[in-house]
């Protein structure tokens, strides 16, 4: 269950309260460096199955998230990021 699409722009204005808060945290738990999983993203967000399982579908048909693996093993991940996920090392232009 892999939907990669066309990620170059998001219209991020499309996201409801609960959509931001599912992929602001996300972002927050691959800083981790491990995969990050439904049932992670569950734990923390604290909202109800059905709507995490309705917000991670609408950020994966738009875009803002990757999705690999099924059923347990699926990990999700931003599709686009200007940030790092490893710790001390910068992403995005270097400054000259």
């Amino acid at each position: 269950m892999s939907e990669h699409g066309d990620t170059s722009h998001v219209d991020t204005q499309v996201l409801t309260d609960a959509g931001t808060h599912v992929y602001e945290s996300i972002a927050t738990l691959e800083y981790s460096g491990r995969k990050t999983t439904r049932a992670e993203i569950a734990a923390v967000v604290k909202l109800d199955d059905s709507t995490v399982d309705e917000v991670l579908a609408t950020l994966v048909a738009i875009g803002a998230l990757t999705s690999s693996g099924a059923g347990d093993d699926c990990s999700y991940a931003p599709a686009r990021r200007g940030w790092s996920t490893k710790p001390d090392i910068a992403a995005g232009h270097q400054l000259s």
